[in-house]
């Protein structure tokens, strides 16, 4: 499945342009939004009230790469299982 049928959207913390991460609806169930957060100049990230898919560090910080949705790829796992909803991977802009 792709990145982009899964309605992604990438989002920010406070006036900085420079997305912090982003959601995209749960591929298991899609009735919830899964986001993740980018690694972005050491910043420390606030609750934005949507699920956090859980990194091995427990720090929702993930490494990306690619140039938009398309070919997005993200490190490492997402894991939302612990609240019932999708654990995979995204990889050059597939949902797996």
């Amino acid at each position: 499945m792709k990145l982009t049928d899964l309605n992604p959207r990438w989002f920010v913390l406070g006036n900085d342009p420079v997305p912090h991460g982003l959601s995209f609806d749960c591929p298991h169930c899609r009735q919830a939004r899964i986001a993740v957060a980018f690694h972005h100049k050491g910043r420390e990230l606030q609750e934005d009230g949507v699920i956090h898919a859980l990194s091995p560090s427990t720090k929702h910080i993930w490494t990306l790469t690619g140039s938009g949705f398309t070919d997005l790829s993200l490190s490492p796992s997402v894991d939302a299982s612990q609240a019932g909803h999708w654990h995979g991977f995204v990889t050059n802009g597939e949902v797996r």
